[in-house]
């Protein structure tokens, strides 16, 4: 039996939102070619490329919305049916997701003194979690039915698959970067101090995309017959995405807190966009000793740096 506030009613509130934040993406895009005009070609790829697929999203968003709340109004029979966009918004979902995870592997081999060890299996897994759902957007396109699609085993099992490895993955990364940060912890309190913040701002930014995909993945295995988990999916691309932006653009503000140390609060860190712009006697008489990339740590608002002697 179908309800209507639980299945369309989730799938609208889900949908308003995922525009919200989509808006939040436009946002930090203009932001990011305003701070950062001369940024190299490929990180500036990889801002176009996640807002141009996060505008696709909301696209596919739109008719799906449209298609599913509009069209079957006088026609029950058509409400159970998928529309033709969901498949490609999960796809796009994925595609983001694997840019985004992708972009923070890549911090933490470059962490890691380029080691592939750790970043492999988490290039693999992100992968993987592209895989599937690349064939659940054509289980879902051939099925044509929420009812069919939560009922047929493999299409089921490859969704779960999905989004557990999504999840995953995004625990991993904050664990490792958490791990490497706690590392270069030294005897100097305000180089311990700015570590334990960024830490924080790791575990917090992994824990917004990573409960988001637990919690759709949730509604999905415990409440399969109705489309809360469908209005969550809608938001987790826009999490992603708002993620890797959030993370490119902190660096100004936190080169502008750099400087204000500088003059007022001595501290032994620096941030790496500005390492060879500070002379061997400034970095002595402020004790100097480390490098801060801004680029190499997970975070949003504040929440990217890394640590590098």
């Amino acid at each position: 039996m179908i309800e209507v506030a639980q299945d369309y009613g989730a799938m609208l509130l889900g949908g308003l939102l995922a525009f919200s934040l989509s808006g939040c993406v436009s946002m930090q895009f203009v932001m990011y070619w305003r701070l950062y005009p001369c940024e190299s070609w490929h990180l500036k790829s990889l801002v176009i490329a996640t807002w141009l697929l996060d505008l696709c999203h909301s696209a596919f968003l739109a008719i799906a919305l449209w298609d599913s709340i509009i069209v079957p109004y006088d026609d029950m029979y058509k409400i159970d049916k998928i529309s033709w966009s969901v498949g490609p918004a999960v796809e796009l979902t994925a595609m983001i997701t694997f840019l985004v995870q992708s972009f923070f592997a890549y911090r933490i081999y470059r962490l890691q003194n380029k080691r592939l060890a750790v970043v492999i299996p988490i290039i693999a897994l992100a992968l993987f979690r592209l895989v599937a759902a690349s064939i659940s957007m054509g289980e879902m396109i051939l099925l044509q039915s929420y009812t069919a699609f939560a009922r047929c085993p493999f299409p089921c099992w490859l969704f779960t698959l999905g989004l557990t490895l999504s999840a995953f993955v995004d625990i991993i990364i904050t664990a490792f970067l958490c791990y490497l940060l706690r590392q270069n912890r030294t005897t100097i309190l305000s180089t311990n101090r700015i570590i334990d913040t960024l830490t924080l701002w790791t575990i917090r930014n992994g824990l917004i995309t990573s409960a988001a995909t637990i919690a759709t993945l949730i509604c999905w295995l415990v409440m399969p017959q109705n489309r809360i988990y469908i209005g969550l999916h809608f938001i987790v691309a826009k999490l992603y995405a708002n993620s890797l932006l959030a993370t490119l653009n902190a660096r100004q503000h936190r080169r502008d807190d750099q400087q204000y140390n500088y003059s007022d609060h001595p501290l032994s860190i620096v941030i790496s966009d500005d390492w060879e712009n500070v002379s061997e006697a400034l970095r002595f008489q402020h004790g100097i000793s480390m490098q801060l990339d801004p680029c190499q740590l997970r975070g949003g608002g504040h929440k990217t740096g890394a640590i590098s002697t």
